[in-house]
């Protein structure tokens, strides 16, 4: 079940696990989430089970009738439960299933072996399957996002470059929204 992590008394729950799951590189700071979230332009959910036990955040950009998958983290003990599948159908219940935007570390070059992949490109191979899974297409771009490139996802509506940009151009300075670039 999700709840905006404020009313539920989650936020400092959710904070921990958005400190602990995320590198320091690509976090935004968590004051900043929190000043934007009070001019609507984020949304920062908790992630409950049936019991009202906490089991991990989903931390939205919202923007232009878009809602961006900015950050989803499951607790270590409810992994591998189906929360993150879940989550996802819940947030396409909560936002509309065409409104809602992924971005992942692209996979472009990760080779897929017989066995489990190992290491980082592994995980981003899991990533997207995962994604994949539950019903989410890639779109016909990638970006460069902060030096990092990126795929975005969604769930089968179209979305253009534009349109992906102007969420991080209303929500971000100018300076850093202009670091998100159309990867050539």
């Amino acid at each position: 079940m999700l709840r905006d992590a404020v009313a539920a008394n989650r936020l400092e729950e959710v904070r921990r696990l958005y400190e602990a799951s995320f590198p320091k590189s690509e976090k935004k700071p968590f004051g900043f989430i929190m000043k934007k979230r009070k001019k609507g332009l984020f949304d920062v959910l908790s992630i409950e089970d049936g019991e009202g036990r906490f089991c991990g955040l989903a931390i939205m950009m919202l923007s232009g009738g878009r809602a961006l998958l900015d950050y989803l983290a499951i607790a270590p003990r409810c992994q591998s439960s189906g929360f993150g599948s879940r989550t996802l159908e819940e947030l396409g219940e909560r936002y509309g299933k065409e409104r809602i935007v992924v971005e992942i570390e692209s996979t472009a070059g990760d080779e897929g072996s017989a066995g489990e992949p190992a290491g980082e490109s592994g995980l981003r191979l899991r990533r997207k399957a995962f994604y994949l899974r539950n019903g989410m297409v890639p779109m016909a771009f990638e970006v460069n996002l902060f030096g990092v490139e990126m795929e975005v996802l969604t769930f089968g509506s179209a979305l253009t470059f534009e349109q992906y940009h102007a969420i991080y151009k209303e929500v971000l300075p100018k300076g850093m929204a202009g670091k998100v670039r159309l990867q050539p």
